[in-house]
């Protein structure tokens, strides 16, 4: 008897489907792994205020790596996810190459753990090249339904981005003279000259700050690569070899860095600000008296001249 051309082809043997799905659903989960770890980090650094700008960026790239990482593992719509992670992992490979030919060190794809451009290069070709093998086994046709949840799930993710780009860290952070913080997301802006006969507001954010507490002080706010700043401790350090009765704190700015060699005398007590935050005073260095942990006066350094303590 003739068999009939168009009866429909019979469907792959369940024991082939067995070993090719988890197969591919292996790949895309392992994929979804790597970027919720990348979104989490990356968030993590958001959080602490690492990151100084393109904020609205920064967080978009962090939701969809969580959106996308979801996905990868919930295996829905499975062929347009090989599809969409073979997109992204082209992205990631670009971006690697261009940072490891300009000789960076850390390509920044994991927050704050460092990871040497070729090695994260190296990743990404893998993963492409595997969701790229993976493609053409699994079925092209997947619910549309499902297609256009994940859809409206990454507009929403967008428009949660622009929220809270709008209502966080487009505002400004403030330590107001009382000695709290509002608003921002790191970036702390300061206004010395209203701290006048307050007590002195920065010492919550100084560790080991207590002793300024006690008795008079200088407090020199500075950063370590600030030529002014240094032009003004070495001009504090002479006159305090003159005058050995005076206490002298050099409040470092972070990232920390030392000061040039011999620049400050080794009498001045050395504090720091806390590293959650990135301080942003309106002038360097800021010149603070104290006494007994109350400001009696804030100038700036003007070169070539003194002010006394």
């Amino acid at each position: 008897m003739n068999e009939n051309p168009t009866a429909p082809s019979a469907p792959a043997s369940p024991s082939r489907q067995v070993i090719k799905r988890p197969l591919l659903q292996g790949i895309l989960f392992l994929a979804g792994i790597v970027l919720i770890i990348a979104g989490v980090l990356k968030g993590y650094d958001l959080l602490r205020g690492a990151v100084t700008k393109n904020y609205f960026f920064h967080t978009t790239e962090v939701l969809m790596e969580l959106a996308a990482g979801i996905w990868f593992i919930s295996s829905v719509a499975g062929y347009y996810a090989l599809r969409a992670g073979a997109l992204l992992f082209t992205v990631f490979l670009a971006v690697s190459l261009h940072r490891a030919w300009q000789g960076q060190v850390n390509c920044g794809c994991f927050g704050p753990v460092p990871m040497n451009p070729w090695i994260t290069a190296t990743m990404d070709a893998a993963f492409l090249l595997l969701l790229l093998a993976a493609m053409p086994k699994l079925p092209k046709k997947s619910p549309s339904v499902a297609w256009r949840k994940i859809f409206s799930g990454i507009v929403a993710l967008g428009i949660a981005a622009g929220v809270i780009e709008g209502k966080v860290y487009l505002q400004p952070g403030m330590l107001h003279a009382n000695g709290t913080i509002t608003g921002g997301h790191g970036v702390i802006f300061m206004q010395p000259p209203a701290w006048d006969t307050k007590r002195f507001p920065a010492a919550n954010y100084i560790p080991g700050s207590s002793v300024l507490m006690h008795g008079k002080w200088l407090a020199v706010i500075y950063f370590h690569t600030c030529p002014v700043c240094q032009h003004a401790i070495a001009g504090i350090s002479r006159h305090l070899a003159k005058s050995p009765d005076h206490n002298v704190a050099l409040v470092q700015l972070p990232p920390y860095g030392p000061l040039p060699r011999g620049l400050a005398n080794s009498k001045m007590l050395r504090l720091a600000f806390e590293d959650t935050h990135i301080w942003r005073p309106p002038f360097l260095p800021v010149l603070v008296d104290l006494d007994n942990g109350v400001v009696t006066r804030v100038q700036s350094y003007i070169p070539g001249s003194w002010f006394g303590f």
